[in-house]
């Protein structure tokens, strides 16, 4: 199993874990990939770092590009105390799990940490993609 570099610079996402305290729990490389293996990895993709909507169920398209905008969408998306996966657009920085509702606390946080990450709601099968500058897509993870 490939883990070289996975999470080797927490310090980008450092805000964040000291934001939420307790509430985050920062993935190890089996859990992280075992997240995306239901998740991120159910969705084609366009290049790299682009999911490809073609095929699946889109929720919902926003051109916003900020915490406000990320935090109606997890609201909207995510059910009380569901879990939800951060994964970052690179794996130097590791994924995290936190509740909604500190994913909405934080959600300037999300967003000013990188340029392009993914939610994964555990329970509701939704993931939302930010690209920064171009905004969110939430959609249904397909089976």
């Amino acid at each position: 199993m490939r883990t070289s570099g996975y999470g080797t610079h927490p310090d980008h996402i450092a805000g964040l874990l000291a934001a939420a305290g307790d509430a985050v729990i920062v993935l190890t490389y089996a859990e992280d990939r075992a997240f995306a293996g239901v998740s991120l990895n159910r969705f084609a993709s366009v290049n790299s770092t682009r999911l490809d909507w073609q095929g699946v169920e889109v929720l919902e398209r926003s051109e916003e590009f900020g915490g406000d905008g990320l935090r109606e969408m997890v609201r909207r998306y995510g059910e009380e105390g569901e879990l939800v996966v951060v994964f970052w657009g690179d794996q130097v920085v590791p994924a995290v799990a936190l509740e909604t509702e500190a994913v909405a606390a934080h959600a300037e946080m999300v967003v000013g940490s990188c340029y392009e990450c993914w939610l994964y709601f555990t329970d509701g099968h939704v993931l939302i993609e930010f690209q920064d500058g171009e905004g969110f897509v939430a959609a249904r993870v397909p089976n």
